[in-house]
């Protein structure tokens, strides 16, 4: 998986303990057009730090281009921003 860190807008649904869970995001393609893409699978969801910043990194697996393709999205817990880190 490739690194790239950018910015995404989420549709998530949170549980009565306000942990989300990733729905589907948007971001931007390589030919800069708006791309969805709905989240198939959780495959692991783990607490972590980024640069002292905590994060919740999910590991998610979807079906894109006919393929099932693993990525990585994180939510950043103290700001509320949500990155694709790893595709």
């Amino acid at each position: 998986m490739k690194c790239v860190r950018k910015p995404i807008e989420v549709i998530a649904w949170f549980d009565m303990e306000g942990n989300p869970a990733p729905i589907k995001f948007r971001c931007l393609d390589e030919q800069q057009e708006m791309a969805v893409i709905k989240v198939d699978k959780i495959i692991k969801k783990d607490l972590d730090k980024f640069a002292g910043n905590r994060m919740i990194k999910y590991t998610c697996e979807s079906l894109m281009q006919g393929q099932l393709k693993p990525f990585e999205i994180r939510f950043e817990v103290d700001t509320c921003k949500w990155y694709l880190y790893k595709i």
